[in-house]
């Protein structure tokens, strides 16, 4: 019986250690201008903030910035391939609110968006879709199997009024600054990290004996740096 113990121990070990030499987490941020950071520094935008909030919670992982200013679901739907390089893990769509400046029909954005997350879903890619005041598509993310956001604003807006100190002074648009990115990945983050413990469970190959765990990701919360890809 010890010999056994002894010997899942050190598959245990093994399987993590494989876990941790794979590639970072790839996760693409895609979106309109509240994605690309406009009017605010690389360093500020919230993709910039969120791959270092992962990285500091020890998380082996790269957030690249899929954002276009002024961009449409159909614009959005145009680029995708574009947008999502081979390797991408976990996808955080955020967009809509130019189709409702611009005058789209509901149903062409809810269309775009099915198409975008049915896409996603088809390469086995994590998705994080975001929605916003008055715009609700928790039924999109529920057909695909993707997780659901409900306000991207969440803590920097309310009933979808942009609160003060969270935005550009000079911007009549009222684009968030680098203080509201800031309490956007405060909040956004948590749903993001237990994507990317979806990833690093589905990177130990589904092994039976960590099926359990993966299942619970508050089960992964306690393991140290022997990973390198979850929390420390």
């Amino acid at each position: 019986m010890r010999r056994v113990s002894v010997a899942l121990l050190a598959f245990a070990f093994l399987s993590l250690s494989a876990a941790a030499d794979a590639e970072p987490v790839r996760i693409v941020a895609y979106g309109d201008s509240n994605t690309a950071g406009f009017g605010v520094g690389e360093a500020n935008k919230y993709p910039s903030q969120l791959e270092r909030a992962l990285r500091d919670r020890g998380h082996d992982v790269e957030v690249l910035n899929a954002g276009v200013s002024g961009d449409t679901t159909s614009g959005a739907l145009r680029r995708f391939d574009a947008a999502f390089p081979e390797g991408t893990d976990v996808a955080i769509v955020f967009l809509g609110r130019n189709d409702m400046r611009f005058g789209f029909s509901m149903n062409t954005t809810r269309r775009n968006l099915d198409e975008i997350v049915g896409r996603l879903r088809k390469r086995n890619v994590e998705v994080i879709l975001a929605g916003f005041y008055s715009r609700d598509f928790s039924d999109i993310a529920a057909k695909h199997g993707a997780h659901y956001y409900p306000d991207f604003f969440d803590g920097v807006a309310e009933n979808g009024m942009k609160k003060a100190g969270y935005t550009l002074i000079w911007d009549i648009i009222g684009h968030l600054n680098a203080r509201g990115y800031q309490e956007v990945v405060t909040r956004l983050s948590p749903v993001v990290e237990a994507q990317v413990l979806k990833v690093f469970c589905r990177r130990l190959h589904e092994a039976v004996m960590f099926a359990p765990a993966c299942m619970n990701t508050d089960a992964w919360a306690g393991l140290t740096d022997v990973t390198g890809s979850v929390r420390r």
